[in-house]
């Protein structure tokens, strides 16, 4: 839950009233913006502020509709169903992140569609039954647009159920001290390293990177 220590998140624009306007009105998220602008930290802030448990996916390839609702396994010579992330946030209340979205296989993030419009349910074909988010659910997605392929990207039945929050790197000054605090270095150094990732994000070549 929320209790603990803040989670350092410096805002860069409305963001977080944004979250908390579409957390109150029970809608689903997406966070658009690229690797390394503080996508995951901010959901840990906002879980924080929220008062709510926080589960966090890293998508992938080979990410099957079996890994987020859950799958029967074999125990002690008995067979036994065992929740899976996403299940265990919708009956839990709890705020489900799902990082890089779209690099599940398409067939697995139609499972997110009845969860993020008004329905707020999770069909679970396996066990023959639907569940009803309990209160406090909250789906929150995020991709990377300018990394991902061509080939992947969001499909727009399931962005159309979203609020959108575009997140980008902060000004100098505010990213200067974001790296002094996380890396715990003086305010020079912070300022050359913060110059040096400029640089690097503006470099066209590919591979250079």
């Amino acid at each position: 839950m929320g209790r603990g220590v803040r989670p350092y998140y410096v805002p860069a624009g409305d963001e977080e009233q944004v979250f908390k306007a579409a957390f109150r009105q029970k809608l689903a998220i997406l966070l658009k913006g690229p690797t390394g602008c503080g996508k995951t930290r901010f959901v840990q802030a906002m879980a924080h502020d929220l008062d709510r448990p926080l589960v966090t996916v890293a998508c992938h390839d080979d990410l099957t509709t079996a890994d987020l609702v859950g799958r029967f396994l074999l125990r002690g010579g008995e067979t036994e169903w065992v929740d899976g992330p996403l299940t265990r946030a919708v009956r839990d209340g709890a705020i489900c992140y799902l990082d890089e979205v779209v690099e599940a296989r398409q067939d697995t993030t139609v499972v997110l569609h009845p969860l993020g419009d008004h329905r707020r349910q999770l069909p679970i074909d396996r066990l023959g039954l639907t569940l009803d988010a309990a209160p406090g659910f909250c789906l929150v997605v995020s991709y990377n647009p300018g990394y991902q392929s061509v080939l992947k990207d969001l499909k727009d039945s399931t962005r159309q159920r979203m609020v959108a929050i575009e997140l980008g790197f902060p000004p100098a000054d505010v990213e200067e001290k974001v790296v002094a605090h996380e890396a715990g270095v003086d305010a020079e150094t912070a300022a050359r390293l913060v110059l040096f990732g400029q640089v690097i994000r503006r470099l066209e070549t590919p591979g250079l990177r």
